[in-house]
This record gives C-alpha cells, sequence and structure tokens, in this order.
C-alpha cells in the first residue's frame, strides 16, 4: 500500500472553487475515509490525487515522490466509481485485469494481481461470471 501526502491542494472551475488548501497524511495501511455532502469536492479530490485533474496550487506525494507532473496513467492508482464501470462483455477477471493488461504486465503477475484483488473485494470464485450474473454491489466492487 502506499502512502499519500496532500500538502495545500486547491482546485478551481469557472465560477467554483472546488478544494481550498487541502492537507491530509495518509499513511500506508491506514484506513481513511472522505465524508461530506454532495458537491463538497470529495470526487473533485480523488481525481486530483488520481492525476485526472491538475490541481490550481499545491502538491501530491505518493510514497514520497512528487506527483505534479506525473500522468494518471503512470501513478498507480484507481477509483471505483458510483456506478458500474465494468464491461458488459468480460468476465470478472477480465475486466479486473483489463487496466494491468494495458500496462502490459506480465500474465502470472497479473493472475496474482487479480486474485489479490477479487479475494480483497470478496469476490473469489467469480473469476468467470459476466456482470449480468453478479449484484449491483458486486458489480460495483469489480468495476
Amino acid at each position: 500500500m502506499a502512502t499519500i501526502k496532500l500538502e495545500k491542494i486547491s482546485k478551481s472551475f469557472p465560477g467554483v472553487n472546488a478544494l481550498s488548501n487541502i492537507t491530509e497524511d495518509i499513511k500506508s495501511g491506514e484506513f481513511f475515509t472522505l465524508l461530506g455532502p454532495s458537491g463538497c469536492g470529495k470526487t473533485t479530490l480523488l481525481r486530483t490525487i488520481a492525476g485526472f485533474y491538475r490541481q490550481d496550487d499545491g502538491n501530491i506525494y505518493i510514497d514520497n515522490k512528487l506527483m505534479d507532473t506525473v500522468p494518471a496513467y503512470e501513478r498507480n492508482t484507481g477509483m471505483v466509481f458510483q456506478n458500474y464501470a465494468v464491461f458488459p462483455h468480460m468476465t470478472v477477471f477480465e475486466n479486473v485485469a483489463f487496466g494491468l493488461k494495458n500496462r502490459k504486465v506480465p500474465s502470472s503477475e497479473i493472475k496474482k494481481r487479480v486474485a489479490h484483488v477479487l479475494e480483497m473485494a470478496r469476490l473469489s470464485g467469480y473469476e468467470d461470471r459476466t456482470p449480468d450474473q453478479l449484484s449491483g454491489g458486486q458489480q460495483q466492487r469489480v468495476g
């Protein structure tokens, strides 16, 4: 697991100050929750950490490495979206492995990582199922 350090993160959109001076230090293995009402900036902060948005001010560190110029695909982060972000024609295994295959991770490593993720998501044994064979909550955990 990684450590995440946020130093005075700010992000604005036209007419909206979405994040203002956010500072947090999340240790490896620590359980951390972002909680707040709709529209308060939770998703904006997560997207900024993941590199989908560029912060206006402040610094983001993952494992003590400055991420300010690191593109999203090199940050080794992931997000589970509120809507079910799964490919309906792929199995659970294929959905989970999709990003790793695109990053050209060796197949033996993919199998190991997917098994670990499915175990953590309480989905071991579901590898060959397609999304239409899963509950909504299971689909969300796959996504």
